[in-house]
This record gives C-alpha cells, structure tokens and sequence, in this order.
C-alpha cells in the first residue's frame, strides 16, 4: 500500500476559554466560523481585527498562519507560526513547529522541514504525525541527496573522459598555430554548460547530508526502542 504524506494542518478550533474576556474574541470566533466555511479571506479579515485589538495574541497569529497555508501562501504563514511561538504553551507551540514543518515542506525547504518536525517531536514526543512526516521527508530528501551524489560522480566522469578525448584530437603547438588559435577561438565563443546550474546541491552538500541523516537514523533507532508503537491519527485536534 502507498503511503502519502500526512501533511496535514492542525484543526484550529479554539475553545472559547482560551480567548474569554480577552479582547477581540468575538472576532476571533466569527474568524473560526468563517474559517469552518473555507471563507479564508474573510476569516483573515477577522483574525487581523482581533490582532489590532490584541496584539500580542499568539492564538491569532497562530490562526491566522493556518489561514494563510490555506491560501497557499506559505511564507506568510510560516512568519505567523513562528511569531505564535511567543506563547508559553509547550502544547501550542508543537503545533506550530508541526505547521511549520508542513509549510516548508511545500516550500520545498526540506531540511528546514525536518529541522521543525524534530523540535515539534521534542516538545511532544508522542506526536505520531509529526513522526511519520519526519521519516517521510528525511527519506525523501535522502534520496534526493543520494541521486544528486551519482549525478555529480556521472558528470565528474564525463568532464574527465571528454577532457582525455581532447587531448588526443591536439596538433602540435608549432606545426599548426594558425588552426589552433582558430579552434581556440571557437571554443571560447562556444557556450559552455554551467554546472552549477543543473545541480540543486553540491557533492559535498549531498555527502553531507546524507552523513547528517545517517546519524539521525541511529538516533530515531535508539529512540524508538523507549517508546511503544501507537497508532497514527488521521485528524489533530486541541
């Protein structure tokens, strides 16, 4: 069976205590209600309403990240997620380590991505979403550092095998100068493929990573032999 990412957002159904007697929950609640409704540009409208009455809420700006991951405006939620950190609740802010996890996942930030998973799991380590998105990305970007490694060793070898092929089509420097200043001529007028433009990563980064992820991979062991197998949610609610 294919599994697929669990990218999922956290439900943000705010209980109604959390924001008693603060200001600008009436608007926080027609925001969520909106929100409910995938009515996100008018739920964004009511969160930065409440903002202007409660400023230092890290609820809001954590709704209102939510609400922008929607749009798929993914920089602009991140920077919401982590002004929600603020907040001195543990529970929170693995929330909101986990939406910054998924959010830089679309961004295609991937060891961004784990880097927030793993901080999400240090706050909540029970967190079985968070778990299976960490292993998803850290093996997909593992991969993608293994593929960018043989085509960096591909293009390394074929850099050497055309510059041996070169060589052995010279003439003579004093025999022919008038034909070699010609080819070398043409060679330079010639565009020549950049390699830093077909390689998302450098073999070093590639090594690098993978080295990186090979030594989370026996912390994840060790960890797991502490821990019993749970099963995973589908839906994260408060």
């Amino acid at each position: 069976m294919i599994k697929i990412i669990r990218i999922l957002l956290i439900t943000m159904t705010i209980f109604p205590a959390l924001l008693l007697a603060q200001p600008g929950r009436d608007k926080v609640l027609e925001g969520n209600k909106f929100f409910h409704q995938e009515k996100f540009d008018e739920a964004i409208n009511r969160y930065q309403d409440a903002l202007l009455d409660n400023p230092n809420n890290s609820l809001i700006r954590f709704n209102i990240g939510n609400t922008l991951y929607k749009k798929n405006k993914y920089e602009e939620a991140l920077n919401d997620f982590e002004k929600s950190l603020s907040i001195d609740d543990v529970n929170l802010q693995a929330k909101a380590y986990y939406n910054m996890g998924n959010t830089l996942y679309r961004m295609g930030k991937l060891p961004e991505s784990i880097l927030a998973y793993t901080q999400s799991l240090k706050l909540n380590p029970d967190d079985e979403d968070a778990k299976y998105n960490l292993e998803f990305v850290r093996s997909k970007l593992k991969n993608e550092a293994q593929k960018q490694s043989q085509s960096n060793q591909q293009q390394q070898q074929q850099q050497q095998s055309q510059g041996e092929d070169q060589e052995g089509e010279q003439q003579p420097e004093q025999q022919q100068p008038e034909y070699q200043d010609q080819d070398q001529q043409q060679q330079q007028e010639q565009p020549q493929p950049d390699p830093q433009q077909k390689q998302e990563m450098t073999k070093e980064e590639a090594e690098r990573i993978l080295q990186a992820l090979s030594e989370d991979d026996k912390d994840l062991q060790e960890t797991r032999k502490s821990k019993k197998t749970g099963s995973v949610r589908v839906i994260k609610d408060w």
